[in-house]
């Protein structure tokens, strides 16, 4: 599974830019969940990942951190890191790969 979390608050403009950027995106990946934690109302879970500055973009497959966006990243980078991650071995072909590169 593939997840994408943006990290925002209320005040950020460039969050809000961010946000402009990743539009359509749930929709052209459907099977990519994506969600958003506002820092200023879930500190906890902005701890959780080390998050301290937003907008944060955060990309997990498979329960592993793929990539990390701190700031504004690019529409075609995100969707470049998305497709990576998306394509990543999972289950008994990931532990293949691992028990592989040893």
């Amino acid at each position: 599974m593939t997840e994408v979390i943006l990290f925002t608050q209320e005040t950020c403009g460039a969050c809000a830019t961010q946000r402009e950027k990743n539009d359509g995106l749930e929709d052209k990946y459907p099977d990519v969940e994506f969600r958003e934690v506002d820092i200023q109302k879930d500190l906890e879970t902005a701890e959780e990942y080390g998050v301290r500055k937003t907008p944060t973009t955060l990309l997990y497959a498979n329960g592993e951190q793929t990539a990390e966006f701190i700031g504004i990243v690019d529409r075609n980078d995100l969707e470049s890191a998305i497709e990576s991650a998306t394509q990543q071995p999972s289950g008994f072909a990931q532990r293949l790969v691992d028990v592989v590169r040893g």
